[in-house]
């Protein structure tokens, strides 16, 4: 093929791709978004539109590796029960629906600004409809809260979301830097983010009231909580002092492995491998 061909086939591709990313589910061809992504990277090579060895190239595995890196942390801190112990916290201090709309806008947004949105909402998610079911009040809100807040507090560090992984590899900007500029940003966001959804559902929250059913509170793994806690400063005092995200964080995540003696089948089966696969294929199809 010549050039204005490979631009053609490529460009035919990447619609493609990205309608069956964006869409829904085509009876024909059901394909979530990663299979989606990695039908496209497929297309790419096999028409020619570029080698496998570019295909290679194309995948930033600092990305893929610092996404995986901050999974694994996410995990442990699944297996101590930290999200399930937070949750019922934020239910246990709030005392209104107003306050507990806040102060799951505050949780959601500091967590993902420190791991990664996306395993924070994956995470949280069925554990704030359990919460917010337990306290009889309407999910719409909440759950609008979580996912909105989730992005709005990821901006604020370059381990917030892939797209900051990305924006940090490419433009060698320090972390410290990066976050000076962007905290002030997701500050204000979640505080736009909170009056708009109190103002939007204030009908619907003017007429609930938190109620607490008898309920065991879920007992914290403290001594793994500890030690995830203790590996996760030294990860972002590194962070700070300018060494590799992507390896920084592996490391970390490699010794909490060792240290904490748990399974690591149930740590592994925790990471949203769908998202690895559907970044690394969405790579290619972009660079293509």
């Amino acid at each position: 093929m010549n050039h204005f061909e490979k631009e053609l086939v490529a460009t035919v591709i990447f619609g493609i791709t990205y309608v069956l990313i964006s869409g829904r589910q085509i009876r024909i061809l059901p394909l979530n978004r990663p299979a989606a992504a990695l039908l496209g990277a497929v297309l790419m090579v096999s028409t020619g539109v570029m080698t496998p060895e570019r295909a290679y190239r194309a995948v930033n595995y600092d990305t893929i590796v610092l996404l995986l890196a901050m999974m694994l942390v996410s995990a442990y801190l699944y297996l101590a029960h930290f999200f399930e112990w937070a949750a019922d916290a934020v239910l246990e201090f709030s005392r209104t629906p107003q306050r507990l709309l806040l102060y799951l806008t505050l949780t959601s947004g500091v967590l993902s600004a420190l791991l990664v949105n996306d395993t924070i909402c994956l995470m949280l998610t069925p554990l704030v409809i359990a919460v917010i079911r337990r306290g009889k009040l309407p999910l719409l809100p909440y759950l609008i809260a979580l996912a909105t807040s989730a992005n709005i507090g990821s901006v604020a560090t370059l381990v917030g979301n892939p797209q900051n992984m990305i924006i940090g590899h490419f433009s060698y900007i320090p972390f410290a830097q990066f976050s000076w500029s962007l905290v002030p940003a997701a500050i204000v966001g979640l505080a736009i983010n909170f009056v708009i959804l109190r103002f939007g559902f204030r009908n619907v929250l003017r007429q609930a009231a938190v109620e607490r059913e008898p309920h065991p509170i879920p007992k914290l793994d403290r001594g793994l909580f500890a030690l995830v806690c203790a590996v996760f400063v030294s990860i972002f005092a590194c962070f700070l002092a300018g060494l590799s995200l992507a390896w920084t964080a592996l490391a970390g995540a490699s010794l909490i492995m060792v240290l904490a003696r748990r399974d690591t089948h149930e740590v592994l089966k925790l990471v949203d491998w769908h998202l690895l696969v559907f970044f690394a294929a969405l790579f290619v199809v972009v660079d293509a």
